[in-house]
């Protein structure tokens, strides 16, 4: 059950991405409100990897740094083109769930993780709360507030929560 719940929580976040990023103001992708700033697309390149870079990293095969690892994510993510943002999210999802499916409850509950950039240690489910569902949830109110800025009149605040209209 934890872990379906896990799911659902990304899952949605990344669903209300979609949902966002079909709200942009066409032209506004190199938009970003202050120097040193994401820009839009580098918002979008990041939230392409930002729910599924962690748990692939713990949940992989192999013993790849995870300097390498997320080296290798983060660049190819570099080059996403926004055009591809939906099927790049649509993808990610499918990821995640191929993803849990390699974890049962006992590993999401008992499974020690080690955070790369500290040595901190977590259970995997507490560790993918921390990490994919607060990212997803961070990003995506930038990017809710990138549109905002951008002109869009229409958003409301149930846009950055809800679901409120299924992404196309």
């Amino acid at each position: 059950m934890y872990k379906q719940q896990l799911l659902n929580n990304i899952e949605k976040e990344m669903n209300i991405c979609r949902r966002l990023y079909t709200k942009l103001p066409p032209g506004q992708m190199n938009f970003r409100p202050a120097e040193g700033v994401r820009s839009t697309l580098e918002l979008l390149q990041y939230l392409s990897i930002a729910g599924t870079i962690m748990p692939g990293y713990w949940l992989k095969e192999g013993d790849t740094d995870f300097g390498t690892y997320y080296g290798a994510k983060g660049a190819a993510s570099k080059t996403m083109p926004h055009e591809q943002f939906l099927t790049v999210m649509d993808e990610q999802i499918t990821t995640i769930k191929e993803l849990f499916n390699q974890a049962s409850e006992d590993d999401l509950l008992h499974k020690e993780i080690t955070y790369p950039w500290n040595g901190e240690k977590a259970p995997l489910g507490e560790a993918i709360i921390a990490t994919s569902i607060k990212w997803l949830a961070a990003y995506k109110l930038q990017l809710f507030l990138f549109i905002k800025l951008c002109g869009d009149k229409q958003l409301a605040t149930a846009d950055a929560w809800a679901l409120t209209e299924l992404p196309s």
